[in-house]
């Protein structure tokens, strides 16, 4: 049974500037409740494709839609339609974690009492709690990713945009955030669009991905498809089969 789209690029160009990288014509669809990674190395083009679908940058030409929504005519409906945790922590340094949540609740509607109630949540849940009164600028990079993924997450969005999101975190930390991750994912069937070089990470978590390379989808499909096409075996790991594909890609 084909799965609905939940989002759809079309013809999706991006010219080069301020540093980041060219999209050419990107083609590419997301199943609503898919956990879907971009792969690719640095300088392909993710961050770029990242930064257009969540209206950070303006594209040249194209189409796309997110839940049905045009982002670029309807603004204030798709900022509380996704969330984004992108590779910069920008969080204000001199506050406390606890305040920063129930700033980013009161910030999207919540009332007081829950924002507050949602603050709670999310510090139990990405294991903040010894932190809530701590000022942001003091905690370590993993706490700080964690934290800035909690304040993406406070209006419970239906799209969660992850750029990068365990840079710094320890191997215990990266295995909770999964955790927390996949629980989304699976119980609130929220969609996840992520990038990451931990491939080990795609390999064990998501189920779709797309393949860019210099500003164009090169595979799109299953991680299992993937390694099939790679070399006819899933057995093969996925940083094997990512390594294959780019040498075909320089033979052709």
């Amino acid at each position: 049974m084909k799965m609905e789209a939940e989002i759809v690029v079309s013809n999706l160009v991006k010219s080069y500037s301020n540093n980041m990288k060219a999209l050419k014509g990107i083609d590419l669809r997301v199943a609503k409740g898919d956990f879907f990674t971009l792969l690719g190395p640095n300088g392909a083009g993710k961050s770029t494709l990242i930064k257009v679908l969540t209206t950070l940058l303006v594209k040249d030409s194209g189409e796309f839609t997110i839940g049905g929504i045009n982002p670029e005519q309807e603004k204030a409906k798709i900022q509380t339609y996704i969330g984004v945790a992108s590779q910069e922590n920008e969080i204000d340094p001199n506050e406390k974690v606890e305040n920063l949540l129930v700033f980013q609740g009161r910030l999207f509607g919540l009332s007081y009492s829950e924002a507050k109630l949602r603050a709670e949540e999310l510090i139990n849940l990405f294991q903040l709690a010894e932190y809530r009164s701590k000022r942001s600028e003091t905690l370590s990079g993993g706490y700080k990713r964690r934290l800035h993924c909690a304040l993406a997450l406070v209006h419970r969005p239906k799209v969660l945009f992850l750029d990068e999101p365990t840079v710094g975190m320890d191997p215990l930390a990266r295995a909770n955030f999964w955790e927390v991750i996949n629980q989304l994912n699976k119980k609130e069937t929220t969609t996840i669009f992520l990038t990451t070089q931990y491939l080990d990470e795609a390999d064990k978590n998501a189920n779709a991905m797309a393949f860019i390379l210099n500003g164009k989808i090169e595979y799109s499909g299953t991680i299992s498809e993937f390694k099939n096409k790679v070399s006819k075996s899933e057995a093969m790991s996925l940083d094997d089969s990512y390594l294959e594909f780019i040498k075909s890609l320089s033979n052709n």
